[in-house]
């Protein structure tokens, strides 16, 4: 399986157990020394689809990290609190049927 780890403060704690169960992992953080790559748009173009994505960035940008990640996305984990509300999650989950979340 391949991974998407989004955020790599907790998010190193992500990838420490995906890569123990045999993930391809790969990273993104704004701090280039952190991670494979600085944004999630590169790590789209290059890899494609992910099996995973673990979003552990702070709150405010939880919905937009969703949004952009969903359609190349089988499972969309998204570290609490989600989304601002229920009708966000609602929302995120009608416009992207295909993706679970």
């Amino acid at each position: 399986m391949k991974s998407l780890v989004v955020g790599m403060g907790i998010g190193n704690l992500y990838k420490a157990v995906l890569e123990e169960i045999g993930n391809q992992v790969v990273t993104v953080d704004l701090n280039p020394d952190k991670a494979d790559y600085t944004s999630v748009d590169m790590a789209i173009s290059v890899h494609g689809r992910f099996d995973t994505v673990h979003i552990c960035t702070p709150n405010f940008t939880h919905d937009g990290l969703a949004r952009l990640v969903a359609p190349v996305a089988g499972i969309v984990f998204i570290e609490k609190p989600g989304v601002i509300s229920s009708n966000a999650w609602a929302q995120l989950v009608k416009d992207y049927p295909a993706t679970r979340f």
